[in-house]
């Protein structure tokens, strides 16, 4: 197959169906054997779609009995009501959602190729999954957003395929809903409860990751299949919005976003992914197709042995491949290819501007900056839900969470504070020699066998300027414990940041002996240079997925380091 998208999925689709269980006398058989979970994801049945897209391009029958494999398996997860269960441990129902997105577009786009008795028995799962969805995944429904835009996809879909005016009528009403979520910078907000919930700060519930590679998409092919042409415009002009968060090599940076503990790097750990939806938008503007093709590279970067890890240095950091990164993205793949993804001229992206300025974005507390080759982020995002207590905390505290070089990549991927299992059927342990460790550039120190770390502080003070052909940002922050309410002590820390065209300063006013300020450089994206002494040592961190060289620095001195 000389198509490069198509080589990929089929290349995906291969290796789940050697993961697959094939011996009926075994319990989940028709799940995949995850090598780094080691249970059996409930969504499997996910890649019903890629399978028979595998099969649409390739006319092999193995992809068939993949399908009819993955069947069986669902049906022991699926209640009398018609709803799918998360997995065997989980009685979490909102994935009928994408249970049913997945049958109901094999339906539409290969119905005709399928074998009667195959088809057959998509079809009652299918319709029934979205009867389901239909009659409860409603307004009012207890879920963050994303599900609400999958709710929509699915009755647009049923509408599509039997005619049902109802269907169409609640997919436009949750169309509508999500729609009124997005504020004026293009972010759909909804990643928290109640959806349209403020922080102190006034910052939004948002996750880029989610927006990217689920919400938006959705929203963007629910739209299309309702010939919507007023909401598909204004979904195109967010998705626009959305590409000054896609960075150069087609990553997204999610350093701040409020469901980051599952932040891949090029998405999210359970999401199928935004190419799909680029390669529809292209058809309206060729930006979008570049945007694919990013995507595509940073895919293609992150497989290894036909299966997507988590992030760029898993594979070399010995980190095992969860096997649901693979058969969520190969769906988004089947959709680019369904709807005719192709090589085109290359075009510029907005993170490709080499210019020097810098945007402020109030629901996040966060600016985005550019010098030259230089990517950053620096955030003092402050919103937070039931699910990030206890050291899962997104990055605050005004600091760099993001730093993306010209020719290097990225050079600082901060996410959470500490790595915890919010979500543990969703998300996997480290594994490998380094240690396990936050990527957060923050000071810290420890007192009473407690940590505090100006990372954590919600309410830091930032001000960025441009000024002598730069862009320089202060920052004070206080030092927090995970939970804490109020700081420790009155101690502050001051930090100044230098972006320039020609490099980027760090420097961080002395404070005592005791404090540490922590600068975990990405392992091989760049070194430091310093007159200060530091200890070095080397750490990786599953979110994100990149090991780091971890610069650890007294603040006995004032500290100035540049970073090259």
């Amino acid at each position: 197959m000389a198509d490069k998208y198509q080589k990929l999925l089929i290349e995906w689709c291969d290796r789940l169906l050697k993961a697959q269980i094939t011996d009926k006398k075994e319990e989940f058989f028709g799940a995949f054997r995850c090598e780094s979970c080691a249970f059996p994801h409930g969504r499997a049945d996910n890649a019903v779609y890629p399978f028979v897209c595998a099969y649409a391009l390739t006319g092999d029958q193995k992809y068939l009995r993949g399908a009819e494999r993955l069947l069986v398996f669902r049906k022991k997860l699926t209640l009398p009501s018609g709803a799918v269960q998360n997995d065997f441990s989980s009685p979490w129902q909102g994935i009928t959602a994408f249970s049913a997105i997945g049958l109901l577009k094999t339906l539409l786009y290969f119905g005709d190729k399928l074998p009667l008795e195959l088809k057959t028995n998509i079809e009652e799962c299918a319709v029934s999954a979205a009867r389901w969805v239909h009659e409860n995944m409603v307004v009012g429904f207890p879920a963050y957003v994303n599900y609400y835009c999958a709710a929509a996809l699915v009755n647009a879909l049923y509408a599509r395929l039997y005619g049902e005016k109802d269907y169409a009528l609640r997919a436009k009403e949750l169309l509508s809903y999500c729609l009124g979520l997005f504020t004026e910078n293009g972010l759909l907000a909804g990643e928290g409860k109640p959806h349209n919930d403020k922080s102190p700060k006034g910052c939004l519930p948002i996750d880029v990751g989610y927006v990217a590679e689920e919400s938006l998409p959705c929203l963007v092919h629910a739209a299309a299949l309702l010939e919507d042409e007023t909401a598909l415009s204004l979904l195109a002009a967010h998705a626009k919005s959305l590409l000054d968060f896609m960075l150069p090599d087609g990553g997204w940076d999610n350093s701040f976003g409020v469901r980051n503990n599952k932040w891949t790097y090029y998405g999210s750990r359970t999401s199928d992914g935004c190419i799909g939806a680029f390669a529809l938008l292209a058809k309206r503007d060729p930006l979008f197709a570049e945007a694919a093709e990013r995507t595509f590279e940073i895919l293609k970067r992150c497989t290894t042995d036909g299966l997507l890890y988590g992030g760029p240095q898993y594979f070399t950091n010995g980190q095992k491949p969860c096997v649901h990164h693979t058969f969520c993205h190969a769906a988004a793949l089947a959709d680019a290819i369904h709807e005719g993804i192709t090589e085109g001229a290359r075009t510029p992206l907005p993170c490709d501007e080499k210019t020097t300025l810098y945007k402020y974005y109030p629901e996040l507390n966060t600016y985005k900056i550019r010098t030259g080759g230089y990517l950053a982020t620096l955030t003092g995002y402050d919103y937070a839900t039931h699910n990030y207590v206890k050291g899962a905390a997104h990055a605050g505290g005004g600091t760099l969470s993001l730093l993306w070089r010209d020719g290097v990549g990225a050079m600082i991927a901060g996410s959470t504070y500490e790595y915890k299992l919010t979500e543990p059927n969703n998300m996997q342990l480290p594994a490998g020699s380094k240690r396990h460790a936050t990527l957060i550039p923050r000071a810290e120190y420890e007192k009473d066998g407690v940590t505090y770390a100006t990372c954590l502080d919600k309410d830091p003070e930032i001000a960025v300027r441009i000024e002598d052909g730069g862009v320089t940002a202060y920052v004070k922050a206080r030092f927090f414990a995970v939970e804490s309410e109020a700081p420790e002590s009155d101690v502050t820390a001051e930090f100044r940041y230098r972006f320039t065209p020609e490099g980027v300063t760090v420097s961080v006013k002395k404070i005592s002996g005791n404090v540490r300020f922590v600068l975990p450089i990405v392992e091989g994206a760049g070194k430091i240079k310093t007159q200060n002494r530091f200890e070095s040592s080397p750490i990786f961190y599953l979110t994100g997925g990149f090991g780091a060289d971890e610069y650890t620095f007294s603040l006995e001195d004032d500290l100035t380091i540049t970073i090259l």
